[in-house]
């Protein structure tokens, strides 16, 4: 995947390379047609008869228009490449987890009581957010991150979208081009211009009413006004009654002028607004999946003909070219004498706001989802040894995972290992070494599940579990600001973990601890960490709880949920070497003694 991709992103250099020369020649062309309209113009029209000087004149000014329209194509192709370079660059960033040349990670609002965000990396820099993310818009980044935190799976949406996500996998250009228009719009947008959340604020305003009594009123004023001036011009009568209606209508229409107010600069933002997005609706809308009912099905919003975006948005450029009447000083007067033109075309505005706003709000929403979905699609495409987990309900285990790794660790450093939590025997103590891989392999079943039921495929050779909530105790800090030590920070955090743990709930807890009560001392962390296994085993869950206490491995005896399993390390010739593999059984050996040794601090 690696070298298809670097193998395009050389093909689109090679491509912006020959635009650029294209480009550079057009620019030559243009100023010699130009020189030659100038020199032409100059001389030519004392020395040819009018038609041939006129119309060699005007097939120079032609050409200089082809050029210029041609020169635009290529500068927008130029553009269009440099972000489907970029965007391929960005892949090939993601498979090497090289985060400099990722995206800038979009940080969402998260709760520091949040059961699981912050411990296994879900959102923020460097977080499986940040890998996974390719929406242009916040929307969609959003609405990713809320798949990705959900805090109780529900079975049919990730089915759902899982079977969405397997149809978008192959559809590399479908995103691509995508991604492409959405980053071309973006640009276009100024500092004075709406964004889309105002734009929906200001279509969710109290429509405006009171429209059809004075438009009935300034119609009848503006024929008679024009009928009177016909006829005063005529002689068949005087002057008086125009005048008279002129003031009636002039009246009329101040007394009602607050209900046309605004009308250019909101249609004007409308237009600016919807014109940027209408690419990125149009490139959806004209898109069909021939062989995929589902993505059909799904995306229907957009090809419903009576509302598919193309007829609003010709709508919405019909009122903004009326509406700009306003900002022409000389006609807009003239015309607004003549005939209730504002109030016309400001009731036609408020009519199609009031049509637009939950279509938009459909769109937008609809949108968001496929940039979410896309990202996800990206994520599978990316790395082709990922698997999509199954939810097949099973009698012995409640999750067996086989070849299990973390998608936040590079592929040469990666160790995978299998695990299977069977019913009834559903709590692991983990003991082991300094370094040896307790914490990471906590976080790597716990980002396999958060990826599971979010839809996406897990870094596993296969995969299949129940539907847990998910609760973890890993890198619990202290809080200076509400005056907690570390251990009082990790003594509340396992009273939120036993509570979630007691609730009445459908689904079960899956908690991930790590070395349990380590801010306290020996005595006393044996003494809790014990009673705390007593109280969870048996309860509505599974959970992995690591220490360094290697006599709590003889809690299997008196626990008979609990089974023991250890990481290790190998030492040879005074060098210390982590294989990284779950092995069953308490760790038989430690080694802080050695490496305080190896960093020549002084032992006994």
């Amino acid at each position: 995947m690696k070298e298809l991709l670097e193998r395009h992103s050389q093909r689109i250099t090679r491509k912006i390379e020959i635009l650029k020369v294209k480009s550079n020649s057009l620019s030559k062309w243009r100023f010699i047609v130009f020189a030659i309209a100038i020199v032409f113009s100059i001389f030519g029209i004392n020395n040819l008869n009018d038609y041939l000087y006129v119309a060699t004149l005007a097939g120079i000014i032609i050409t200089f228009l082809f050029l210029v329209n041609l020169q635009r194509k290529v500068t927008s192709a130029l553009e269009k490449f440099g972000y489907l370079k970029t965007i391929k660059d960005g892949h090939i960033a993601r498979i090497n987890l090289d985060w400099d040349n990722i995206d800038a990670p979009f940080i969402p609002d998260v709760s520091k009581h949040h059961p699981f965000a912050d411990d296994l990396n879900i959102v923020g820099k460097f977080s499986i957010h940040h890998l996974i993310n390719t929406a242009i818009y916040t929307g969609g980044a959003q609405l990713l991150s809320d798949w990705l935190l959900k805090e109780e799976p529900v079975a049919q949406q990730i089915l759902a979208r899982q079977e969405l996500i397997k149809s978008l996998k192959p559809l590399q250009l479908f995103r691509d081009k995508l991604r492409v228009v959405a980053l071309h719009t973006k640009t276009r947008s100024s500092k004075g211009d709406w964004t889309m959340e105002q734009m929906l604020q200001w279509l969710a305003l109290p429509q405006k009413t009171g429209f059809k009594l004075p438009l009935i009123a300034l119609t009848i004023l503006a024929i008679s006004n024009i009928s009177f001036g016909v006829l005063a011009l005529l002689g068949v009568m005087s002057s008086l009654p125009l005048i008279i209606s002129l003031l009636i209508y002039v009246s009329v229409y101040k007394l009602n002028s607050h209900k046309v107010s605004g009308l250019f600069d909101a249609s004007f933002q409308m237009d600016r607004l919807l014109g940027r997005f209408s690419a990125i609706l149009l490139s959806v809308e004209k898109f069909t999946f021939r062989r995929d009912n589902l993505l059909n099905d799904f995306l229907k919003v957009f090809h419903q003909e009576e509302e598919k975006p193309s007829t609003y948005l010709k709508k919405v450029k019909s009122l903004a070219g009326a509406a700009s009447l306003q900002k022409n000083q000389i006609l807009w007067p003239i015309v607004n004498l003549l005939m209730p033109w504002d109030f016309y075309y400001a009731m036609r505005l408020e009519q199609l706001k009031h049509d637009l706003e939950p279509k938009l709000k459909i769109w937008l929403n609809k949108f968001y989802q496929l940039e979410a979905l896309n990202s996800l699609a990206n994520f599978a495409e990316l790395n082709p040894n990922y698997t999509f987990p199954t939810f097949e309900k099973r009698d012995q285990e409640s999750l067996d995972a086989i070849e299990v790794g973390h998608p936040l660790i590079s592929v040469s450093k990666k160790v995978t290992n299998n695990f299977r939590v069977e019913r009834g025997r559903d709590l692991f103590l983990l003991t082991g070494s300094n370094m040896a891989g307790k914490s990471t392999f906590l976080r790597t079943v716990g980002i396999n599940l958060v990826l599971a039921y979010s839809g996406a495929p897990v870094n596993a050779k296969s995969f299949n579990t129940d539907f847990f909530r998910i609760f973890t105790s890993i890198n619990v800090v202290d809080s200076l600001g509400d005056g907690l030590s570390h251990f009082y920070a990790e003594v509340k955090r396992l009273r939120q973990l036993l509570d979630a743990l007691n609730q009445t709930h459908q689904l079960p807890l899956f908690f991930f601890v790590d070395e349990i009560y380590k801010g306290t001392n020996n005595r006393e962390r044996y003494a809790g960490s014990a009673a705390f296994l007593k109280e969870v085993a048996g309860k509505n869950g599974a959970g992995m709880v690591s220490t360094h206490d290697l006599e709590l491995a003889s809690m299997e005896e008196v626990i008979p949920q609990l089974g023991n399993w250890h990481f290790s390390e190998l030492i040879k010739d005074g060098k210390m070497s982590f294989e990284y593999k779950l092995k069953p059984g308490p760790c038989p050996s430690t080694n802080a003694l050695q490496i305080m040794k190896i960093e020549g601090l002084p032992v006994e």
